[in-house]
């Protein structure tokens, strides 16, 4: 399931449930983004088709496993995490 929830004027808050943990509690990922242009704002459809967009794409990328959860982790941890979910897949070596 996902959610958009409005945090303030121009900020909004995407939330996937990404299912239970091994001890049944729930996993919830959480992402904040900010709308800087006025005219989306101002707009309720356009600013609707926007966010559902947003929280389509952040819900994939959550259940791909893509998504990388912001939390305290040694640089080297991150780097590790990065190659396998990121660098693998759209990163490649330059052809001549």
């Amino acid at each position: 399931m996902a959610s958009i929830q409005r945090r303030g004027k121009s900020s909004f808050l995407l939330v996937v449930e990404a299912g239970y943990d091994a001890k049944g509690k729930r996993l919830r990922r959480t992402k904040t983004i900010r709308i800087e242009d006025e005219a989306l704002l101002k707009t309720t459809k356009k600013l609707r088709d926007y966010l559902n967009e947003q929280l389509l794409k952040f819900k994939m990328e959550v259940e791909a496993g893509e998504y990388i959860a912001p939390e305290k982790m040694k640089l080297a941890d991150f780097i590790k995490e990065w190659e396998t979910k990121y660098a693998v897949k759209e990163l490649s070596g330059k052809q001549p």
